[in-house]
């Protein structure tokens, strides 16, 4: 009997010790799935958030390059991502925006944009130990870098020796994409080159493909760092067609200074070096305005004004070329 009694008394101990424990893991437990269940919540809001900054910056690229914060444009570029944040809901200020500059320098221009916004999450478990709410800080950085790679080229070209020349004199309007024989003026460097005007050969050979790509453009994609074969021979009967039907394309009176973003004068071109006696490579795309043709049927050469600061929708891949002011916008951090 004595026995028996000990062992029904070690019994109620044992079953009051795992009372004890059981309740001592419920309180762990339930405050693990609080915070787990809490900090799901807050990873939520923070992704949302984020995802809301990246669509507002990229969205403000649209209105960039802009001179400095005084500008319109910069203006506009702070209006969108404000106006896309809020599509996402999330408000954000001009505050929360700063600009980024070209060589991180104020007077090279603003060529990107930086926007941060913190926002408070309410908890709900979690209030149960204390904690009502966390912050969640999130930023983004969009901006401007020259293309790497595009669609659309037609098969003319400029040396970047001559484009660079022309940048630092500050000469824009009557560049030479396709010379003659007689084209003595900024252009094309042909030093040490024979029989070669500037013409580019994207597709094959012969007149036709070559008019062809003048006046719809390479369907192809043309990357940074790719050699491409000379086009050899004046090629002037060709450059007279594919200019004229080109520029009669163009049905809204565009000029240098006053154009629609699809004109088709508007026209994006290889700025290479010379390799060989045959060959150029692609060192960066810019953008010109077609001005006019001149010389006649047997040596004809084109005209065009340098486009800076234009921005393409997307860019085939590729590392970046040489700044001449064709960009592509993308995120940063």
């Amino acid at each position: 009997m004595g026995m028996r009694k000990y062992l029904t008394e070690f019994s109620r101990e044992q079953r009051g010790s795992v009372a004890v424990v059981t309740a001592l893991l419920m309180i762990v437990l339930i405050g693990v799935s609080a915070f787990a269940l809490d900090f799901g919540v807050y990873y939520d809001d923070a992704s949302r958030l984020q995802n809301s900054l990246d669509s507002a910056v990229l969205a403000a690229l649209q209105e960039l390059p802009a001179d400095s914060t005084s500008s319109s444009d910069w203006a506009a570029a702070e209006n969108v991502a404000i106006a896309y944040a809020a599509l996402n809901g999330f408000d954000i200020s001009t505050n929360d925006i700063e600009p980024i500059y070209k060589n991180n320098i104020a007077e090279d221009g603003i060529i990107g944009l930086k926007a941060t916004k913190s926002i408070v999450v309410e908890y709900n478990f979690a209030k149960v130990f204390g904690v009502d709410s966390g912050t969640v800080t999130r930023s983004s950085s969009a901006g401007l870098v020259p293309v790497g790679g595009l669609k659309g080229a037609v098969p003319l070209s400029i040396t970047s020796s001559s484009l660079s020349n022309a940048i630092e004199k500050g000469v824009y309007t009557g560049l030479t994409l396709k010379c003659s024989s007689n084209t003595g003026d900024i252009g094309i460097d042909t030093t040490g080159v024979k029989g070669w005007f500037g013409a580019l050969r994207f597709d094959g050979s012969g007149a036709s493909t070559y008019a062809n790509l003048l006046t719809f453009g390479y369907s192809g994609v043309l990357t940074v760092g790719q050699v491409l074969e000379m086009e050899n021979g004046n090629m002037s009967g060709p450059t007279m067609d594919g200019f004229t039907a080109r520029f009669n394309q163009c049905k809204d009176g565009c000029t240098a200074t006053n154009y629609l973003p699809d004109c088709p004068k508007l026209i994006y071109v290889p700025v290479v070096e010379v390799v060989s006696a045959s060959k150029v490579k692609i060192v960066s795309f810019a953008t010109f305005f077609l001005d006019s043709l001149g010389g006649n049927g047997n040596d004809s050469y084109i005209k065009a004004t340098y486009i800076e600061g234009t921005v393409v929708p997307d860019s085939a891949s590729g590392i970046s070329g040489a700044d001449f002011g064709l960009y592509v916008g993308k995120l940063l951090d």
